[in-house]
């Protein structure tokens, strides 16, 4: 029996709009990485909460890096839009 490895991010945004849009923007991509890995994202006002499990710890730390990235993209691109 192997063991199950995981790892919580908790992210507090400046503000429940920025927060729900990086959720949103990640939705799709967080829906489809559901393969090696399992994850589950959490929105409550302007903090975003990620739970990534897997079998594999090198599965969990690419998983956390694509969350990540995801997340900073995102955040970047929010960033432009409100100018």
């Amino acid at each position: 029996m192997s063991k199950i490895n995981s790892f919580c991010l908790e992210i507090k945004f400046d503000s429940p709009e920025e927060a729900e849009v990086v959720y949103k923007s990640m939705l799709l991509e967080h829906l489809e990485s559901q393969i090696k890995s399992k994850g589950t994202m959490q929105l409550n006002s302007n903090v975003l909460n990620i739970q990534i499990t897997a079998e594999d710890l090198s599965i969990l730390r690419a998983a956390l890096y694509s969350y990540l990235r995801w997340i900073k993209v995102s955040e970047n691109i929010y960033k432009i839009c409100k100018g």
